[in-house]
């Protein structure tokens, strides 16, 4: 597996990373990417692994977001369904999910900042260049902002769960 695209859905637009997991770096992110965006992806990369965050209710939910969640519930189901269609590999995980592999599931600031957090620690190395950096000088995870962050925190739990299964078997 080298290149994995990896979305966090919302009702309408999505953050959206392509990763390549050999290079250990963001090839391409969008904060606000339209599944009309995602689809060339589908078909530019032959053998595509493509994950979406599937939603689940995590505590209590008010009535404004009962109905977003479930809209972001339908297009992330749209989404994996396209990706399948396309002839790509399409797995799920959950926030929790996504947050128990990173090894946030629990600390200070919201879970977003948190798996933000992790993505830059895991691509940074003491003495070395800095993980998102500068116009002049990107790092590995330069371009990556907003909802891109969860989605680029899906593609590298996502590698951790998958690193973990071949360990133990």
């Amino acid at each position: 597996m080298v290149i994995i695209l990896g979305i966090d859905p919302g009702p309408v637009t999505h953050g959206a990373v392509l990763y390549d997991s050999k290079a250990r770096r963001v090839v391409w992110s969008d904060k606000a990417a339209t599944r009309l965006d995602l689809v060339p992806l589908w078909h530019d990369y032959s053998g595509l692994t493509v994950l979406v965050e599937r939603p689940a209710a995590m505590g209590a939910l008010g009535i404004g977001i009962v109905g977003h969640m479930l809209d972001t519930a339908w297009e992330a189901g749209g989404l994996a369904y396209g990706g399948t269609v396309a002839g790509c590999t399409v797995h799920t995980m959950t926030r929790r999910e996504v947050l128990r592999a990173l090894g946030v599931l629990s600390g200070l600031g919201s879970s977003d900042s948190r798996v933000r957090a992790a993505c830059i620690a895991d691509h940074e190395t003491p003495g070395g260049p800095p993980a998102v950096g500068r116009k002049a000088t990107p790092g590995p995870l330069y371009g990556v902002s907003s909802h891109a962050w969860q989605a680029l925190g899906l593609v590298l739990a996502w590698l951790e769960t998958e690193q973990h299964n071949t360990e133990t078997t």
